[in-house]
């Protein structure tokens, strides 16, 4: 067998083994500099599926609002790249509003396949912070006409604390097993009032009144390594 061709068979299958299936998984592709809050298109690939408007950050933003290390949300310099999303989960006596994030996978994930799904996340200006994630990974695109939670069976997506640093950021991951021909990932917070926790006591502040605002940045969903589901180095 041929020398070259037999070093392609031995890292061939690795290579399709570590494939990202998440389309500008760390939202570098961008149709424009942002300028104002709600301009979740500007980044590739990704959309809403309720009537919320998550946020797009990034360094090539002209004023400070919408930059990444210091903006409208707290701030934060990008995990990887120049750019980074931003959504909020709020319930202000029971008004509620929650963003959220969606996109196409590359392609259809395959039935029995465990998945591990990985990002990072950092809070932003919020009374509350949250114990988890969620992910829906679906065989059609969730739509949702309000800005309501979407109440659906998720993945949770965690690392075991609550999700309340501010200064680095915080790796979450979980499994998924495909039913197979799933296209669709859903980001955000799926969980029920139990997922806030308190984090800014302000004595003037409503109690009923909980915000939890997260960056997230580098997405990955791919086959789970001999059942493992791993966090790199955070910077």
């Amino acid at each position: 067998m041929n020398k070259n061709l037999l070093i392609l068979l031995i890292f061939l299958p690795i290579r399709l083994f570590s494939q990202n299936l998440v389309p500008n998984a760390d939202f570098e592709n961008k149709n424009g500099c942002p300028t104002t809050s709600g301009q979740y298109r500007l980044a590739e690939e990704w959309f809403s599926p309720n009537s919320g408007t998550p946020d797009y950050f990034n360094d090539c933003c002209e004023v400070m609002n919408f930059g990444t290390e210091f903006n409208c949300k707290g701030g934060q310099v990008a995990h990887s790249g120049h750019g980074y999303m931003g959504f909020i989960s709020e319930n202000l006596h029971r008004n509620i509003y929650f963003e959220y994030l969606e996109t196409t996978l590359k392609e259809p994930l395959k039935s029995g396949q465990v998945y591990c799904i990985r990002m990072f996340v950092s809070p932003g200006n919020g009374t509350c912070a949250l114990h988890e994630l969620g992910v829906v990974v679906s065989q059609t695109q969730l739509k949702g006409l309000s800005t309501g939670e979407l109440h659906l069976p998720y993945t949770s997506i965690a690392n075991g604390t609550v999700l309340s640093d501010k200064q680095e950021w915080t790796c979450i991951k979980g499994f998924y097993t495909a039913k197979g021909g799933e296209s669709y990932l859903t980001i955000g917070n799926f969980g029920d009032d139990n997922n806030f926790v308190l984090v800014q006591n302000d004595q003037k502040l409503d109690p009923t009144f909980k915000s939890a605002y997260y960056f997230i940045d580098d997405v990955t969903l791919e086959i789970a390594s001999d059942s493992e589901c791993k966090c790199p180095e955070t910077k």
